[in-house]
C-alpha cells in the first residue's frame, strides 16, 4: 500500500517532468507579450513551432520536438531517476556521472539541445581521460602501449567500484586477471597513482539553473528512505557539482533540496518557502525576502524584476514568488510558462514542489490529461514504482 509521503514523492518527480514538458515548446521566448499572443489561454503543450519565436527576443531550441516531449531540464531529470534505478536506489556520484555522459555525450540516446553546463561538462570528462592518459603515458615503461591503455581502464573501473581500504588490493586482483606480471602490476599502481592525484572531476563552472535539474528524483528517494540530514544534503550538493561546480549552485543546493522534502514531507507552501530560507545563504535569503514582498504582484512582473534568464539568482526567486501567489497545479505552470524566458528551467522546481503540495487530479492537482500527455510516461511510472513504491 502507497504511503501519503510515497505518493508525495512521485507527484514531485512526475510533478516537475509535467511542467517541463508542458513549458517546453514555448521555452527561451522573452516576449511576454508574444506568448500570450500564441496562446491567450492555455500555453501549455504548445508544440514548438519556429514562427512564434520570430521578430521578438527568442532563441529557438527544441525543433525536432513534438509536443509531450522533455526539454534537456527534463532529460537531466529522467537521468539522475535511470542512475539511482541502476545503483538500486542509492546515490553514487559516478553512477550518475556515467548516466549523465552516456545520455548526452558522444553516441548517446538524447538528441537536442545541448546547454553551456551540459557541453562543459562533457568537455572536463574528455579533459580529464586525456590528462590521465598523457601522465600514464609519461611513465617510463617498456612494455606495449595496450597496456597503458589497459591499466587506465582497469583503474578508474577499481576506482568507481570500491573503497580507498581495499582499492590497491583489489586493484592488483584485477590486473593480475589479465597481466599476471610483476612488473606490468607495478606500473599499473603508477597509473592507479596519477588518475587517484587529479581527483574527482567535477561539472562546469556555471550558477545557472541546470544545476537544479536533477534533483527531484534524488530528493524523492532519499525523503522516502529516510536518510540522515548530512548525507542527503552532501548528496544534493555532489549531484549539482557534477553538472555545475560553482560557489553559487553549491549554494542554491540545499535551499532546493530542503523546499522539495518540506513538500513530500507534507508542508503546505508556507512551510515550503521557509524551510528553504531556512538554510539560504545572506544573499539567497535576501532575494527570497524580495519575492515574498512582492506577492501583491503577477509572476510576469515579478520574473521581469528578477530577470527572465537561465541565472539561479533569477529563477529560483522567481520560482518561490510563483508558489506563494498560487493555490494550485494549473495556475502555478501557466504562470510560470506566461512569464517567459527560461521558463522550462523554472518549471523543474515549481512543478516538482506543486505537484508534490497539491497531487494529482481534482481542482488542485496535476490535470490528469496532462500527465497523459507525457512523452515518458510509461517509463518514469516504471521508473518510480521501482524506487518509491
Amino acid at each position: 500500500m502507497t504511503t501519503d509521503i510515497q505518493s508525495r514523492a512521485r507527484n514531485l518527480v512526475l510533478g516537475a517532468l509535467v511542467a517541463d514538458a508542458a513549458t517546453m515548446g514555448l521555452h527561451w521566448l522573452y516576449d511576454q507579450d508574444r506568448i500570450r499572443e500564441v496562446a491567450p489561454e492555455a500555453p501549455e503543450f504548445v508544440g514548438p513551432t519556429p514562427a512564434h519565436f520570430d521578430g521578438v527576443p527568442a532563441f529557438f531550441a527544441h525543433a525536432g520536438r513534438t509536443s509531450g516531449a522533455q526539454s534537456q531540464y527534463g532529460e537531466q531529470a529522467l537521468v539522475m531517476a535511470r542512475a539511482l534505478a541502476a545503483n538500486a536506489g542509492n546515490y553514487d556520484r559516478t553512477v550518475y556521472a556515467d548516466h549523465f555522459r552516456a545520455h548526452f555525450g558522444y553516441g548517446g540516446k538524447y538528441v537536442g539541445y545541448i546547454d553551456h553546463a551540459t557541453r562543459d561538462t562533457l568537455d572536463n570528462f574528455r579533459r580529464a581521460e586525456d590528462e590521465i592518459l598523457l601522465r600514464a603515458k609519461a611513465i617510463p615503461f617498456e612494455g606495449d602501449a595496450s597496456v597503458t591503455t589497459a591499466m587506465v581502464g582497469k583503474a578508474n573501473a577499481v576506482i568507481k567500484q570500491y573503497q580507498s581500504v581495499v582499492l590497491r588490493e583489489k586493484f592488483e586482483e584485477a590486473v593480475r586477471m589479465t597481466h599476471d606480471d610483476d612488473i606490468i602490476v607495478a606500473y599499473g599502481f603508477q597509473v592507479l597513482d596519477e588518475i587517484l592525484a587529479i581527483g574527482p572531476v567535477y561539472g562546469a563552472s556555471d550558477q545557472q539553473l541546470p544545476a537544479i535539474a536533477k534533483l527531484p528524483a534524488l530528493i524523492a528517494v532519499q525523503t522516502v528512505s529516510d536518510v540522515d540530514e548530512d548525507t542527503f544534503l552532501q548528496s544534493a550538493v555532489s549531484a549539482v557539482r557534477t553538472t555545475s561546480d560553482h560557489p553559487r549552485s553549491i549554494a542554491y543546493a540545499p535551499v532546493c533540496a530542503k523546499m522539495m522534502q518540506a513538500a513530500i514531507n507534507g508542508a503546505d507552501m508556507t512551510q515550503v518557502i521557509a524551510e528553504g530560507r531556512a538554510v539560504a545563504n545572506e544573499e539567497i535569503d535576501a532575494l527570497l525576502a524580495t519575492a515574498m514582498s512582492m506577492i501583491d504582484q503577477p509572476n510576469t512582473d515579478a520574473t521581469k524584476h528578477f530577470g527572465m534568464a537561465c541565472d539561479l539568482r533569477y529563477g529560483v526567486p522567481s520560482v518561490v514568488h510563483n508558489l506563494a501567489t498560487s493555490s494550485d497545479y494549473r495556475t502555478a505552470i501557466r504562470a510560470n510558462i506566461y512569464a517567459g524566458g527560461d521558463n522550462c528551467g523554472r518549471a523543474m522546481l515549481v512543478g516538482a514542489i506543486a505537484g508534490a503540495v497539491y497531487g494529482v487530479g481534482g481542482t488542485h492537482g496535476i490535470p490528469q490529461e496532462w500527465v497523459d500527455k507525457l512523452e515518458v510516461g510509461n517509463e518514469i511510472n516504471a521508473l518510480l514504482t521501482n524506487l518509491i513504491g
